[in-house]
């Protein structure tokens, strides 16, 4: 039996042990959040001691009152999961939900929302553009592109247009595309940025735009361009280029290398079709 005590008084120790396996900042927030969350769970409904059944109930508790999806209850269960063995409660970890895969891939803008979006984004807001620009020629992740210096895209010339970035505590070399390089540092040339990262903060000196500021400047060219904001979301665009290659690039293992994959199976989502494509076939099949 573990003391609500207990789970309290660790969660300083079990984020510093984080930081040393090199988790990003951002996720250590989310990791102290998950668990927080776990904690006022707790004390609302005055549990003390907690046992397995406990847990299993905050599992129920977050898919049958928060309605969360599956997909972010399970993330949920391997935090809580990794904090129970850090403070030595294995016998008190629980299993993932299962849930029927998908065969279907949600909310992927089609090429002729992604060049809307992008129109609207040159008129709007040319941090944005150039922003969608990335994520969709590269794949590369919201982390990983605003960790982009003026020096490193300069260096790619140097090293077959490959990109040397540094996030999330690894070091990873991202093929750039050579029309794309140019055109950025022009970009930042006429707008006097000589060094240091490509999309600086207006607020924090020597440090790039957040996460969350990127996401609400998509979000927003993405409403002003009349596209479903469900498909307007920075990392939108990573799975437009994973869908698009697929269709020209006959090896999965050449696409999982452009995306950065540990694993085929991620590669071969980007095979399956959008719930509109499915219907459309489905609609014009006859049999003959």
């Amino acid at each position: 039996m573990l003391k609500l005590c207990e789970l309290e008084n660790n969660i300083k120790d079990f984020i510093i042990s984080l930081k040393d396996d090199e988790i990003s900042n951002s996720s250590l927030k989310i990791y102290e959040s998950n668990i927080k969350q776990l904690i006022n769970y707790l004390k609302d409904n005055n549990i003390d001691e907690i046992d397995k059944n406990v847990i299993l109930d905050y599992r129920t508790y977050l898919l049958e009152k928060k309605h969360y999806k599956i997909t972010t209850i399970n993330k949920y269960i391997v935090i809580i999961n990794k904090y129970l063995s850090f403070i030595g409660s294995e016998g008190l970890k629980i299993k993932q939900l299962k849930y029927q895969r998908k065969h279907f891939i949600d909310n992927v803008p089609t090429v002729i929302d992604y060049k809307r979006i992008l129109r609207s984004a040159k008129k709007k807001d040319i941090v944005a553009y150039y922003f969608i620009l990335i994520a969709a020629y590269t794949g590369m992740r919201v982390s990983a592109i605003l960790e982009i210096t003026v020096e490193s895209l300069k260096e790619s010339k140097k090293n077959s247009d490959y990109l040397k970035i540094h996030s999330k505590g690894k070091y990873n070399e991202v093929p750039f595309p050579a029309w794309l390089r140019r055109e950025l540092l022009n970009y930042l040339k006429n707008n006097n940025i000589k060094s240091g990262y490509i999309f600086p903060s207006s607020r924090i000196k020597d440090s790039p735009l957040c996460r969350k500021t990127m996401w609400e400047k998509v979000h927003r060219v993405t409403g002003q361009a009349r596209v479903n904001l469900e498909k307007g979301h920075p990392h939108a665009f990573r799975h437009l280029l994973g869908k698009e290659l697929t269709k020209v690039v006959n090896d999965d293992l050449v696409v999982a290398d452009i995306l950065g994959h540990e694993s085929l199976e991620t590669t071969k989502q980007y095979q399956q079709k959008s719930k509109e494509e499915i219907s459309k076939i489905i609609n014009e099949f006859r049999f003959k």
